[in-house]
């Protein structure tokens, strides 16, 4: 028997771990698109992945796990000193796409100081479901309350059964760290373990090992029984790169945990797979499961375009349009995160950063394309024809800014020149973010720059006076 997982688009990882208060709140109803409450966000800020594990004979544990992106989440001051973000999140699991299960819950993610929360840093959260065979969509869903913003991943999956005879395997738990449980671990307990997993599978420089959780099933039990697990790391092509030595077990019981680590300091940046295959020696029968991850060194002067699909080529970019193209993301970017990317150095240390951004935010990775970014190009070419001038490409200026980020006003409110005031203004409308919304333009020259003195958007520059302002002169 194989069973195969394939892997979620990755981002950056440096797994933190944040034990904050749990409170449980009743489902949210995640299907279509709100139109009140919080804004979708333009970014996908975390990571979803799961894993398939026998619960009984007749019923199985799917295990969802999600990996938040710490340097995305908005912060507030937090009553104690320092600063917080809040998020909700949201798990939810359908079948014939009816909501079956689902829980909610919010967090307080503190920490001492801004500067603190670097980019890379990651949040985990789990939850544990006991299903019966069959085919589901599962359904994430994380609100910044801070921000008031969210985000929902949703993929379908289908879950084998596990026979009861003959070996068999579960899927491959790969995590960032796993230990023997002290105290009270919550979800992240197996069996008397801490497994932390990493819903990436991303490691390298900054999370060097790789720790992997199986499950075997169905071993024969004697007095002198025992069971194989062989292992073997895959390059992407699914050559055999590496075997690790045979594990020789003797069988305690009709089902064994296996778990072990290995480092990924030899491995270069692409795409592996962990193969494991357990034999029952009484029998003969073998059973295997394979596990693809990443590994991602920063250093490294190749291209790892090749090996994360961000639905174009990377490669066939000049230096000029990768230069271009990484200056008209920067308005999706935050602080760190921009900083991040001015601190890079190299074309190919470039295309890595720019493959693995539209990646993570590919909204259909089930595509040959990237609608995200396909979408963002197609309004900063309309930013650049409306808006450029010699002086200026048209999605560097603010009304250019502005389309980027929301797309076309759902209504412009256009004041030309006419003598009676110092300049013209535009008044933009978007009637379905954050309640309804509104941005200001104006031309102080009448020479078509425009310049933007007021918005009603959350975190935008907001003056009402504006009018008195810019035409009582």
């Amino acid at each position: 028997m194989r069973r195969t997982l394939h892997l979620t688009l990755p981002a950056l990882i440096l797994m933190l771990i944040v034990t904050v208060p749990m409170v449980m709140a009743q489902p949210d109803d995640m299907a279509g698109e709100a139109t009140t409450g919080p804004e979708r966000s333009e970014l996908k800020f975390f990571t979803v992945d799961h894993s398939i594990f026998r619960y009984d004979d007749a019923h199985l544990q799917l295990e969802v796990y999600a990996l938040i992106d710490r340097s995305y989440l908005g912060l507030e001051p937090a009553h104690d000193d320092g600063v917080q973000a809040r998020y909700e999140i949201t798990f939810q699991v359908l079948h014939n796409d009816s909501l079956m299960i689902g829980d909610s819950w919010v967090r307080t993610d503190w920490s001492q100081n801004d500067s603190l929360r670097a980019y890379g840093q990651k949040i985990p959260e789990l939850v544990k479901y006991m299903i019966q065979p069959g085919d589901y969509r599962i359904a994430v869903r994380i609100v910044d309350e801070v921000k008031n913003q969210y985000f929902v991943e949703e993929y379908a999956i289908s879950a084998d059964p596990i026979p009861t005879d003959g070996v068999q395997i579960s899927d491959i738990l790969l995590a960032s760290r796993i230990e023997k449980a002290e105290g009270d671990v919550a979800e992240f307990n197996h069996n008397g373990l801490l497994v932390l997993p990493n819903a990436e599978r991303m490691f390298g420089s900054t999370n060097p090992q790789i720790f992997y959780y199986v499950e075997v099933y169905n071993l024969t039990q004697a007095d002198t029984a025992t069971y194989w697990i062989d292992r073997a790391l895959l390059d992407d092509r699914g050559a055999v790169l590496r075997r690790f030595e045979r594990r020789v077990r003797n069988v305690p019981g009709t089902a064994v945990v296996d778990v072990d680590a290995f480092s990924a300091a030899t491995l270069r940046t692409g795409v592996y797979t962990l193969r494991i295959v357990a034999t029952d020696i009484m029998t003969g029968t073998q059973a295997t499961a394979d596990r693809n991850f990443w590994v991602y060194r920063p250093d490294e002067d190749i291209a790892i375009v090749p090996r994360i699909d961000p639905g174009f080529d990377v490669d066939a970019l000049t230096e000029e349009e990768l230069e271009q193209e990484l200056s008209a993301i920067r308005y999706l970017l935050n602080d760190r995160v921009r900083k991040a990317m001015k601190d890079l150095e190299g074309p190919s240390a470039k295309r890595s950063f720019l493959g693995r951004f539209w990646s993570v935010n590919d909204p259909d990775t089930t595509t040959a394309i990237n609608e995200f970014r396909q979408e963002y190009l197609r309004r900063l070419q309309i930013a650049n024809d409306r808006y450029g001038s010699l002086q200026r490409e048209g999605w560097s200026t603010d009304r250019g800014r502005v389309l980027l980020l929301h797309g076309e006003p759902d209504y412009i409110d256009d004041h030309p020149f006419d003598g009676t005031t110092n300049g013209a203004w535009q008044v933009w409308e978007y009637h379905q973010i954050e309640g309804g919304i509104i941005y200001v333009f104006v031309d102080r020259n009448n020479l078509s720059e425009y310049t933007q003195v007021h918005s009603t958007k959350k975190g935008e520059v907001n003056n009402p006076y504006w009018y008195e302002i810019e035409f009582s002169r």
